[in-house]
C-alpha cells in the first residue's frame, strides 16, 4: 500500500499572547507612566550637570568671618548694563548680572553686577583703587591672586574711595595694600561662605 506523504504544516512565527505583548506598558504605569518618569530622568540630568559644576572637596573654613557685613538685598538676577551709577565702596551683594566673572587678573575695569554674581559663587573680589595703588603694590597683589588663581578675582574700580577693598559675599574689609598677611587670612576664612559656593 502507497504510503501516503504528509504534508508539513508552515510554522508562522510565534507571537506572544495579546497578555505578554502588553506586559511592558504595564509595567511602565505601574512606574506612574512616561510622564513620571521622564520627569525623573530630566531631574537626575539636571543634578548631575549640577554635581560636575560644584566640585566636591572645596576648601571652605569654620572661622568667624573677616569684614564688615554688608547688607546685601538678596540674589535677584537683572539685565545686563542696568546696574549704573557705582558707589564709592563696591558691592558685597544684592541684584547682579546673571552670568559672573571668573577668577583671575583683569587690567580692565569689570562691571559690579558680574563681580557680585562671582561673589555668590564663592569667590573673592580685591578691589582697588588705580590711582592709589603703586605699581609695587599692584605686583604684591597680582602674586597673592595667582597663589589663589582659583579664587580671587583682581580687578581695578576707580569709583572706589580707598586704595583697596577685599570682599566676599556679604563681607566686605578695607585692607592696607602691602598688608599681605590679612589679605591671605581673608581668602582663606571667606571663600566659598556663599549661597553657591564652590562655583566656578
Amino acid at each position: 500500500m502507497p504510503q501516503r506523504s504528509r504534508r508539513r504544516r508552515s510554522q508562522s512565527p510565534s507571537r506572544p499572547p495579546a497578555r505578554q505583548h502588553l506586559r511592558w506598558r504595564e509595567t511602565l504605569n505601574s512606574w506612574g507612566g512616561i510622564s513620571v518618569i521622564g520627569t525623573l530622568a530630566v531631574a537626575t540630568i539636571l543634578l548631575a550637570v549640577f554635581l560636575f559644576r560644584q566640585p566636591l572637596g572645596f576648601s571652605q573654613s569654620d572661622a568667624d568671618l573677616l569684614g564688615e557685613v554688608y547688607p546685601e538685598a538678596g540674589v535677584v538676577h537683572v539685565e545686563e548694563g542696568s546696574l549704573t551709577d557705582p558707589p564709592s565702596q563696591p558691592p558685597a551683594g544684592g541684584p547682579h548680572y546673571p552670568r559672573p566673572w571668573p577668577t583671575g587678573i583683569s587690567d580692565e575695569l569689570v562691571a559690579d553686577g558680574y563681580l557680585i554674581h562671582s561673589l555668590e559663587h564663592g569667590m573673592v573680589w580685591f578691589s582697588y583703587q588705580p590711582d592709589l595703588v603703586s605699581e609695587e603694590q599692584l605686583a604684591r597683589l597680582e602674586e597673592i591672586a595667582d597663589q589663589y588663581s582659583n579664587d580671587v578675582i583682581l580687578a581695578p574700580r576707580p569709583a572706589n574711595d580707598a586704595p583697596l577693598y577685599a570682599l566676599s559675599w556679604g563681607r566686605t574689609l578695607e585692607v592696607d595694600p602691602a598688608d599681605e598677611e590679612l589679605l591671605r587670612q581673608f581668602v582663606e576664612t571667606n571663600r566659598n561662605r556663599s549661597p553657591e559656593p564652590g562655583i566656578r
